[in-house]
C-alpha cells in the first residue's frame, strides 16, 4: 500500500516539473485551455474556431517544433508574439510540454 501512494506523489510531482508547464499555465491556458484543447470562450471572444486554439489536434502536433517556435515567437493572426515576453528557451520549453499534452497515437512532427 504505502509503495502504491509513494508511486503515485511520485508520479504527481514529476508531472507538476514539467520543463515548460507553468510557463504554459500562465501564458498560454488562458486562450489555448489547460489541457490544450482550446478554450471556447475565448474562440468566441476572439471570433476565431475554437480548432484554431486547440493545440492538441494532429494538424497543430503534425509540424515541426522549427515552425511552431516561429509562430509562439512571431504571432500569428489573433495570436500576439512571445518574442519579448519569453526566452527561446522558455518557448521551447513550451513547445515541449505541448507535446505532452497531444494523446499517444497524435501524428508526429513531418521530418
Amino acid at each position: 500500500m504505502a509503495v502504491a501512494v509513494i508511486g503515485a506523489i511520485r508520479a504527481v510531482a514529476a508531472d507538476a516539473d514539467k520543463p515548460g508547464q507553468k510557463t504554459y499555465g500562465a501564458k498560454c491556458a488562458s486562450c489555448h485551455g489547460k489541457d490544450g484543447k482550446g478554450n471556447a470562450a475565448m474562440a468566441k471572444m476572439f471570433k476565431v474556431t475554437p480548432a484554431a486554439l486547440d493545440l492538441v489536434d494532429k494538424d497543430t502536433q503534425g509540424k515541426k517544433d522549427e515552425e511552431l517556435f516561429k509562430l509562439t515567437s512571431e504571432g500569428k493572426g489573433k495570436m500576439p508574439a512571445f518574442k519579448s515576453k519569453l526566452s527561446e528557451a522558455e518557448i521551447k520549453d513550451v513547445l515541449s510540454y505541448i507535446r505532452t499534452l497531444a494523446p499517444a497515437d497524435s501524428e508526429k512532427p513531418k521530418e
